[in-house]
Parts: structure tokens; C-alpha cells; sequence
């Protein structure tokens, strides 16, 4: 059998393999043999949005070009796909049909959560106008870019790329238009191109650091120094002798040392600040944070008096400015998702247990306070202990 042959029969196999994806409207991925080479990888995900990446001969020849082909349906709005783990600091190249069916494209960079900027090098892209524009109720853009342009490069050992589609509303018939419609799908996709291998499975460096990074994260903000407040508000009664060590030992030997490894995985990820990102500034001012609320624990902690009759200052900023950092940690965790792509399951899940903590905070808080006040109607005192009860009742407090 000739080579030709060869290749037609692979070219034919991956043909059957998408429509067959394409009928169950499931993503598929595959990387497959073209010209006896491998590297070339198609995906599909939502909505028929379809993308193909063919690799230069020579990946490590900066000038070399990269081939790209973008198909969805004729009706969609905007297709982009952009080089990069995330949207934010990617160059994306988006691309919709005009209103005589050619094809627009434009290279853009997010710096922050707003519309894409143009760059001012937008000769970067060639596009192929014979193969693009709308055909048999697809929109087709195709274009080359080369392995390295000013300020992105496309890594042949493992890149990341993101991709958005918006479906309904479509921009107008201007390469630099700013009227673009925020994305109603996105997702994020690995390209690997790995002579030996099949299919594309594996996690980038990238990815297992920058998850190292969000479970590291999520158990700190999301279940430790939560779990920190829930003790020192609702466990005086319980383990009096006790929940001050847990209190302080848990945020002292776990929240922070697990911090900045935290940190440092997002920093050996490659992420590097930049302040007009949200997730980044934010990420700031919640570590600052934290460690002022160190501090204020420690100044709390040296200047108790047991024999006080009111609550000083410090005591009530140390409490409230707790409650404020766990919230702005929560809307943390809720932009590093979105800035990893994270799945629509995830953010369900997400939402689910920050409602869980929050409803529990306000349940058992209501509880206790429900609870002493009938104590002290009924009996004139009570032993139900928590933070801020109110002041003339300072003396129950343990």
C-alpha cells in the first residue's frame, strides 16, 4: 500500500471519528498522521465550534508558521482561540463572518475582565480568504501565524491554548470593533505534539502547578480558616480549655505555611503579578490581609484582660476584619476558576459549599443567640459563650 494511501485512509478515519463525535455533540480530541508526520490535533467542543492546529516542519524555527482552522456553524456569533493558559494576558485571535459571508480576524490581548484589546500587529495573522468565509452552513477561518511574534511564542514541547465562542450576537464588520459580546462558553485545551503519541491526555506543567495552587489554596480559604472562626465563635462552651491553641495553631502551623506554598506553586507556574488583574491585585490584598489579622490576634491575644467590662477596639476590628477576609476570599477563589476555565460542575459545586459555610455561620449564630436570650429571660444568666455577645452581659464570657 502507498504512502498516499496511507494517508487517506488516516484522513478518513479521523473524518468518520468527528462526525461520530459530532452527532453526540460530544468534544473530541485526537492527534493524527498528516504527510507521515504527527502533531496535527483537531478539537471540538461547544456549540460545533471546531479547531484545527497543524505544526510548522521545523517547531523550533521561530519564523516557521503555524496552520489554524476554525469552523462553527454559519450562525454563530464570534469563534476565538487564544495562546495561553488563560484569557487574561493571552494574545487570542477571534474571528465571526462578515455581512457578506467573508471571514474577520483580528489579534487582540486581555489585560483585565473587559473586551480584548487590538494589537498593533495584526500582520502576525495570514488569512487563507480562499478557504474562509461561510461554506455549506459553516463558518470557516483559516490562518497562519508564526511559532514566535512579539510578546507571545507557541511552545512545541506543551502549549496551552483557550477558546470562547459567543453564539447569538455578532460583532460588527470591524477588525477593531470594542462592541463584542462577553463569551456565553470558553474552555481550555493542551496541545501536545508527541511523535509517539495517539491522543493528548497528560497535564502540562502549567496545569499541575497551577492546580497544586487552587486545591492548596481552596483548603486554606475554603475549609481552614473558616474552620478557625467556627471554633473560636461556636466551641467556648465546648472545649473552653481548648479552642484558643486550635484557634491560633491552625492559622499559625497550617493557613500560613500552606499560604505561600500556595504562592510559590502559582509562582513556579510561571503566573507572574500584574496588577490589572483582578485575581492577582485581589490575591494581594488577602494575603496583606491575613497577615494584619495575624497581627491583630497576637495584640488581642497580649493585651486580654479578663477582668474587662467592655470589648476594646482591636477585639472587634480582629473579629469583623476576619469575617470580611474569608469573604473576599471566597470571591478570590470564584476568580481563579474563572481564570482557569474551571467547569460548569465546578462552580455549581462552589457555589453549593460557600452557601453551606454562610447558612451555617448565620443558623448556629442565630441559634446561640436565640438560645441565651431566653436563658437569661428565663433564668437571669446564661453559660452560652460566643463572640460579641453584648457588653453587659461581657461578665458569662469565659
Amino acid at each position: 500500500m502507498s504512502i498516499s494511501n496511507i494517508i487517506s485512509l488516516k484522513e478518513s478515519s479521523y473524518s468518520n471519528q468527528r462526525a461520530y463525535y459530532l452527532s453526540r455533540g460530544r468534544p473530541q480530541s485526537v492527534v493524527f498522521l498528516q504527510g507521515g508526520v504527527y502533531g496535527q490535533s483537531s478539537k471540538c467542543v461547544d456549540h460545533g465550534f471546531c479547531f484545527k492546529i497543524t505544526p510548522p516542519a521545523s517547531v523550533n524555527d521561530p519564523v516557521s508558521l503555524y496552520t489554524f482552522e476554525l469552523e462553527a456553524p454559519a450562525s454563530i456569533g464570534w469563534v476565538a482561540l487564544g495562546v495561553g493558559p488563560s484569557m487574561i494576558g493571552s494574545y487570542i485571535i477571534m474571528a465571526w463572518p462578515s455581512t457578506n459571508g467573508s471571514a474577520i480576524i483580528t489579534q487582540r490581548i486581555a489585560e483585565r475582565y473587559s473586551v480584548p484589546r487590538v494589537t498593533s500587529q495584526q500582520s502576525d495573522l495570514s488569512l487563507d480568504a480562499t478557504s474562509s468565509g461561510v461554506k455549506n452552513g459553516k463558518f470557516i477561518a483559516k490562518f497562519t501565524r508564526a511559532v514566535s511574534v512579539a510578546g507571545s511564542s507557541i511552545e512545541s514541547s506543551g502549549q496551552d491554548f483557550v477558546w470562547a465562542l459567543q453564539t447569538e450576537e455578532r460583532p460588527p464588520d470591524d477588525a477593531s470593533t470594542r462592541d463584542i459580546f462577553i463569551h456565553n462558553s470558553k474552555g481550555r485545551y493542551t496541545y501536545v505534539m508527541d511523535a509517539n503519541a495517539v491522543g493528548i491526555s497528560s497535564l502540562s506543567r502549567y496545569d499541575k502547578y497551577i492546580l497544586a495552587h487552587g486545591i492548596i489554596m481552596f483548603a486554606v480559604w475554603g475549609f481552614l480558616v473558616p474552620g478557625a472562626v467556627f471554633i473560636a465563635r461556636f466551641t467556648r462552651n465546648i472545649i473552653p480549655q481548648k479552642w484558643f491553641k486550635l484557634h491560633w495553631g491552625i492559622q499559625q502551623f497550617l493557613a500560613s505555611p500552606l499560604t505561600l506554598i500556595g504562592l510559590i506553586s502559582a509562582y513556579v507556574a510561571g503566573v507572574r503579578f500584574h496588577a490589572a488583574n483582578t485575581h492577582h491585585f485581589l490575591g494581594v490584598v488577602v494575603f496583606g490581609g491575613f497577615i494584619f489579622q495575624l497581627t491583630l490576634g497576637w495584640i488581642h491575644h497580649k493585651l486580654f484582660d479578663p477582668s474587662r467590662k467592655h470589648f476594646p477596639w482591636w477585639t472587634k476590628l480582629h473579629w469583623w476584619w476576619g469575617r470580611i477576609l474569608i469573604l473576599l476570599a471566597f470571591i478570590q477563589i470564584l476568580l481563579g476558576l474563572q481564570q482557569y476555565n474551571a467547569s460548569h460542575g465546578v462552580f455549581v459545586g462552589y457555589y453549593i459549599y460557600v452557601l453551606f459555610i454562610l447558612s451555617s455561620y448565620g443558623g448556629i449564630s442565630y441559634y446561640l443567640y436565640r438560645r441565651r436570650k431566653r436563658d437569661l429571660e428565663t433564668f437571669a444568666k446564661s453559660d452560652v459563650l460566643y463572640t460579641g455577645i453584648r457588653q453587659d452581659d461581657v461578665e458569662q464570657q469565659s
